[in-house]
């Protein structure tokens, strides 16, 4: 059976714990692997990233760790690649022998695939490097990688995960997988046009009370939240805690818009979010993304200063929203 392995993409893990976008970073390894030279942060600002915020509606689902995800926020899948100066094709996963030629064919041709909502349970996006069996197993890197009880096949000799029965499983439940194929170059708009573009997508995500089913955004989101641990019932912390943490990865790239808005000569915008992104970092000091302050979860007094600093945050970035032309 056939095999192809892209080598040497970049690890798409959690090691950074200021860098835990999945999105975001298995952009920059597939790009990178094409020749270009990003960086996370630069990626994350540029795509919108760094001003997303997704929760999901009660009738829907309580807590979705998946919050994060950005098939949440579809806008920003086109709007990041073409901003790099690449044309992507954006395919819902369908018939199993086609899919299995859309990966297989780009592997061929020397680019990485990008998968969301999978391959690996959990994972918000993939980035795959390589095939065998003809295409029935995938290879790549994700962070849900190393954890068994999401992925227990064992890795390839490149250090690649191996995925048998890929197209099964959370790829094809909840939010239906989603195939990313990098179709080719395009024109990358300057950076002033660049700059303006992500500014019309900036406001979208802060002021959208939802982009995609069952999840709110933006402010509504940051509201969402906040009220869901004061309103919520729960028997035992973990499902809240780790609701928690999930959400604190939108957070944590706040910081990002700060030299993005400097970059391009916007002082007053670096300096609102430069406010933002320490009231981000106060959610984290709050409730650590370590499991050790579950004990908050059992007086819901002890959550309302995590709760207030988001709904600041909501305040801020409403006040950033009258700033942005």
């Amino acid at each position: 059976m056939r095999r192809n392995v892209i080598p040497g993409l970049r690890k798409v893990d959690w090691s950074d714990p200021q860098r835990q976008n999945e999105f975001v970073n298995s952009v920059v390894s597939a790009l990178n692997a094409l020749g270009e030279s990003l960086t996370y942060d630069t990626v994350c600002a540029l795509s919108g990233s760094a001003f997303r915020t997704s929760f999901s509606m009660p009738s829907v689902q309580l807590w979705n760790h998946g919050n994060y995800h950005v098939v949440h926020t579809p806008i920003l899948i086109e709007h990041t690649f073409r901003m790099l100066g690449f044309e992507v094709a954006h395919h819902v996963r369908g018939d199993y022998a086609h899919d299995r030629r859309l990966v297989t064919e780009s592997i061929d041709r020397g680019v990485p695939v990008i998968t969301l909502e999978g391959v690996i349970n959990g994972a918000d996006a993939c980035v795959i490097a390589g095939y065998d069996q003809g295409g029935d197993v995938l290879l790549g890197w994700s962070p849900f990688m190393d954890v068994p009880e999401d992925h227990q096949e064992a890795h390839d000799e490149t250090g690649y995960f191996r995925k048998s029965r890929w197209h099964d499983g959370p790829f094809a439940g909840g939010s239906t997988g989603r195939i990313l194929i990098i179709t080719g170059r395009c024109e990358k708009p300057s950076p002033e046009i660049a700059f303006q573009e992500t500014l019309c997508v900036i406001r979208r995500l802060i002021a959208a009370e939802s982009l995609a089913p069952g999840q709110y955004n933006g402010l509504a989101a940051h509201r969402a939240f906040a009220r869901a641990l004061q309103t919520y019932e729960w028997d035992d912390p973990f499902e809240p805690y780790l609701n928690v943490m999930c959400n604190e990865k939108q957070y944590l790239d706040r910081q990002y818009a700060v030299p993005f808005f400097r970059s391009h000569g916007r002082e007053d915008l670096a300096r609102q979010y430069a406010r933002i992104a320490d009231e981000a970092r106060r959610l984290v000091e709050f409730i650590p993304q370590d499991f050790s302050a579950g004990h908050l979860f059992a007086d819901r007094a002890k959550l309302q200063p995590f709760c207030d600093t988001l709904l600041r945050i909501c305040d801020l970035e409403e006040e950033a929203l009258t700033m942005i032309d």
